[in-house]
């Protein structure tokens, strides 16, 4: 099962080291900021717009993604902030 990070740009843009701290150091957000795929999955398919972004590394990616997401290795992630839309729900895994 995965663990999902959910965020919203601007919780991102000011809490980016937090975010980066909680998925370095203890592999998981807040439990505030977690959604598991069953509800990823009914908020997608109900037409929520969430951007989902893979932040695991090149060789993990190898073996599969989630469907619609893209690949931000977690090392660029702060570096490639401007790729990411603003003012949309963000997933991270």
């Amino acid at each position: 099962m995965f663990s999902l990070r959910v965020v919203t740009r601007s919780v991102l843009v000011v809490g980016i080291g937090v975010v980066l701290a909680a998925a370095v150091v203890g592999g998981q957000a807040p439990s505030e900021q977690r959604v598991d795929i069953d509800e990823l999955k009914a908020a997608l398919d109900a037409g929520a717009t969430i951007l989902r972004i893979d932040v695991r590394e090149d060789y993990e990616v190898e073996s599969g993604s989630m469907p619609g997401s893209i690949h931000i290795p977690l090392g660029e992630l702060e570096g490639r902030m401007s790729d990411i839309p603003k003012n949309v729900r963000l997933v991270f895994f």
